[in-house]
Order: C-alpha cells, then structure tokens, then sequence
C-alpha cells in the first residue's frame, strides 16, 4: 500500500474515531459544557494573574518610593484570582474524571453485551487474549487518552486564544511573530502523530498476542 493511499485510510479511520467518541460523549453534553465553563475561567484567571503581578512591579519604583495602599489592593487581587484557579481546576478535574469513567463504563457494557450474541465462529477465529486485551487494556488506553484530552485539549486551546488575545493588547508585532512561527510546531506535531499512528497499531497487536499467551499458559496450568 502506498504512502498516500495509508494516509487516505488514516485520516478516515481517524475521523470516524472521532465521531464514535462524539456519540459516546453526547449523554453527557450537559458536564461537558460545564468543563468547558471551568476551563475558561481557569485560563483566564491563570493568564490575569502575570498581569496583577506586573502591576505590582510597576508600584515599586525604588527605595522608599512604594505605592504601598495600591500594593496592598493588588494583593489581595491577586489572592482572590489563584483562590478561583485552585477551586476552578479542582471542579474542572472532577468533572473530567466523572465523564472520562463514565464513558467508559458505557463502552465496556456494550462490549460484554456484544460479545454475548457473537458467533462461536468469531471466538474460534480470534485469540481470547484479543477480547480480554480490547476490554481491558485498550479500553484503559482510551481512558486516560479522553481524561488528557478533556483536561489539556480545552485548556490547551483557551490557553492560546487567551495569550494571543492579551499579547495584542500589549504589543502586536510580538504577537504577530508568535503568530509565524506557531505553524512550525503544528507540522512538526502532525509529523510525530503521523508516524507514531502506526505503531501503536502494533504494540496494541503486540498486547493482545501477549494477553492471550499468558491467558493460555494460565489456564493450561
């Protein structure tokens, strides 16, 4: 198969990757969209707080020349907005780890519901340490990949349109060379993810070999 006709295939397996995770994701839109909540007011809370503490910098201008009543209402600024990121990052976590094993939960009963009106060909065909391998391991690869997901990928993104929309307000050529160089780390992450695709296609073929090897030497003892 040729480069291009994998990559076809990726990107269409890929995609249709996304759309079950979307489905499975969809009972849950309402703890969801409360994340995303959460996840914005810890960015911008996160992102506020350099900017109390170059407001304070700006009032200490030298020995015995310090705004100290306009420090002090900075202070405690400054206080209250690391109290909400703290209590906002805590809900947000929970929140994640609540839909992360929910969903899973969801997958691991239509899988044992699946596997109970599989033929018996299907089992005579695969190796049972492919099954268990899929419920269990897999499964538990998909977990913490959604939990990094829900934590990081809102975050991640808030994070950046958070930044850029503060760097213009203070300098935009600044910004605009952040702007020029950013699509190099994206070529250089689609390459990672290009290569890396495949191989862990293998290793989860590897696992699955693995389990059913154990499962027999086990069984036979």
């Amino acid at each position: 198969m040729s480069n291009a006709k994998k990559k076809r295939v990726s990107l269409r397996g890929s995609k249709g990757t996304i759309q079950r995770v979307l489905k499975l994701i969809q009972p849950y839109r309402g703890l969801v969209l409360f994340t995303l909540l959460l996840a914005a007011v810890t960015v911008l809370t996160t992102l506020y707080a350099p900017i109390l503490s170059g407001r304070g910098v700006d009032l200490i201008v030298g020995q015995g020349n310090v705004n100290f009543p306009a420090l002090g209402k900075i202070a405690i600024q400054f206080g209250v907005t690391v109290c909400v990121t703290s209590i906002c990052q805590w809900l947000m976590n929970m929140v994640n780890n609540r839909i992360t094993f929910q969903v899973v939960r969801d997958i691991r009963v239509q899988a044992f519901q699946h596997m109970e009106i599989l033929p018996l060909s299907y089992m005579d065909a695969h190796k049972p340490g492919d099954a268990i391998s899929r419920i269990n391991t897999d499964v538990e690869q998909f977990s913490d990949g959604l939990l990094m997901g829900f934590t990081q990928l809102f975050t991640g993104i808030l994070t950046i349109v958070g930044t850029l929309g503060f760097m213009l307000s203070i300098d935009w050529r600044i910004t605009l060379i952040v702007v020029v160089l950013t699509p190099l780390s994206i070529f250089v992450a689609k390459f990672i993810a290009e290569h890396t695709y495949d191989m862990f296609r293998v290793q989860s073929e590897t696992r699955a070999e693995l389990t059913g090897l154990v499962d027999e030497l086990i069984g036979n003892e």
